[in-house]
């Protein structure tokens, strides 16, 4: 396969701060690198003609645009919701949530007057009955800090003429200015939310209704409004990419280091001699990887759940964002900017990518955060027609959203002053780096050293700091699983680090955090 050396799209990922390679996970192992042609750019749609509306449904596969009469009735944008939401119903292994009211009818979307993406007001509208399914209300919109910049970076696996895709990658990426950080928040494919003037559905449909249905500002703007509605997530602007170009980008970088923590078994792409499909194996330990590689760790559902995907996602564009610093590709995003415009779809101007580009600039590593909407947060569900979804649980997924978009918690800020050396005890490579991953991840300095010895059976943690006021020593337990048993308390105040984790043969390489 001949590869373009597109280096520029990962200015887009140190622009940002959080790498925007958008890695779509759909499709069989013969078609996963079929690659589709960028959409075009996105202006408020005219009206389609037809001769014929479907009843749509949120399961519906198969849909035909339609254009529906605007309003004449005016309506108020509301400025902050603050309506409390409703409880959605919780499911059980023998029974499906009774509708609060039933309706054989299916509601015709209505169009929302024009507003720009950049002002996220949530606009007002009726929430109608989607089938037999409850319409939740809206939540609050997240409190956030001075002057955040929310983008959503949007990934989908639309192809030439199609009229059916999804939008399988929804990422938030949350720029604080100011200190400078960044956040980046994954948001399910399958989650199960209101999509305003139209149904119930999940939420990887709503790019598309929006385009179809000619919703005023396509479907960022309805990806807008869903994020307002059901997460108070408030988004300023989008990127919208699919996978095209990404091995291109990984090569085009020289190949990526991906720390992999768990072991990882699919089919690869291309088939052998025999004409089979050959399993790929990457055992946890870090891995340098080309394009191909980097696509297929991202796609892979065969061995993990959708969330664990969702955070392999994370570490490709972790790996992209800390290649293009070290290349130092800043400095050259004006030449670059015409480039990187063919590469994806936004609203966002040279002006605006100038001024993330200066807030990368003073970006640290340290504070450039991954946050998942996991499985711990959400209420598997079937829909009336069978569909296997996740309902948002709120009061587990909305102390996520707060985390994720406001202010960085003075509780990360003292991870950044604390250092913590890291051995290998074991014969088992990587593992100090594995080790080392994880605890970057979470905001502390790491700086790994090689152990006395590789016979530890046992994960240890030294301490050598003299006081317990801001001791990260029971975080550390927790990350590491440490017992009390292996905590040493030995005070040195000479030492340039405050904590030594010393990784032993009992360590758990595939573990949350």
């Amino acid at each position: 396969m001949a590869h373009r050396k597109w280096v520029t799209p990962a200015l887009v990922l140190v622009t940002l701060g959080t790498i925007l390679a958008v890695l779509l996970v759909s499709g069989d192992p013969v078609s996963i690198f079929v690659l589709p042609t960028l959409a075009p750019t996105i202006l408020p749609p005219a009206p389609l003609s037809v001769t014929s509306l479907p009843a749509p449904t949120s399961e519906s596969l198969t849909l035909t645009p339609a254009p529906t009469p605007k309003p004449t009735a005016t309506l108020t944008p509301v400025p902050s919701p603050t309506v409390t939401p409703t409880e959605v119903p919780s499911p059980t292994a023998t029974s499906t949530p009774a509708p609060t009211a039933t309706s054989t009818a299916t509601p015709i979307p209505t169009p929302i007057p024009f507003f720009s993406i950049a002002t996220p007001i949530l606009v007002g509208a009726t929430p109608a009955l989607s089938g037999t399914t409850p319409i939740p209300t809206s939540v609050p919109v997240a409190a956030m800090a001075p002057g955040t910049i929310n983008i959503v970076v949007l990934g989908s696996d639309r192809r030439p003429d199609w009229d059916d895709w999804h939008t399988d990658v929804i990422q938030i990426v949350s720029i604080q200015p100011a200190m400078p950080a960044v956040t980046v928040l994954s948001i399910p494919r399958d989650l199960y939310v209101y999509i305003p003037g139209f149904w119930m559905s999940r939420i990887n449909f709503t790019d598309m209704y929006g385009e179809l249905y000619g919703y005023e500002g396509g479907g960022p703007a309805l990806v807008q409004q869903t994020l307002l509605y059901n997460l108070g997530i408030p988004v300023n602007h989008y990127v919208r990419t699919n996978f095209d170009g990404l091995i291109g980008i990984v090569d085009g970088l020289g190949g990526v280091d991906i720390p992999v923590h768990c072991r990882l078994a699919d089919h690869w792409p291309y088939p052998d001699e025999s004409g089979e499909y050959p399993i790929k194996v990457l055992g946890p330990g870090v891995h340098h990887v080309d394009g191909e590689t980097a696509l297929w760790y991202t796609r892979s559902r065969r061995t993990s759940s959708v969330f664990a995907r969702e955070r392999r996602q994370q570490q490709v564009l972790q790996a992209i964002w800390r290649k293009a610093r070290s290349l130092d590709l800043l400095p050259r995003l004006p030449q670059l900017w015409a480039q990187l415009r063919a590469m994806v779809v936004t609203d966002m101007e040279l002006s605006d990518v100038v001024t993330l580009a200066e807030i990368a600039f003073r970006l640290d590593d340290q504070n450039v955060r991954f946050r998942n909407i996991g499985y711990q947060h959400v209420i598997p569900w079937t829909t009336p027609k069978g569909g296997s979804v996740f309902l948002p649980d709120w009061e587990k997924v909305g102390p996520v959203v707060s985390e994720a978009l406001g202010p960085v918690p003075e509780g990360r800020l003292w991870r950044t002053l604390q250092s913590v050396e890291v051995w290998n005890g074991t014969y088992n490579a990587d593992w100090d780096q594995l080790a080392a991953d994880r605890l970057f991840r979470e905001g502390f300095n790491v700086v790994i050293v090689r152990a006395d010895r590789q016979d530890y059976t046992q994960t240890q943690l030294i301490d050598f700091t003299s006081t317990t006021k801001g001791s990260a020593v029971s975080y550390l337990q927790w990350m590491f699983n440490i017992s009390d048993e292996n905590v040493v308390s030995r005070p040195d105040l000479s030492k340039e680090v405050q904590y030594r984790i010393i990784i032993g043969a009992d360590y758990e390489t595939c573990r949350s955090p």
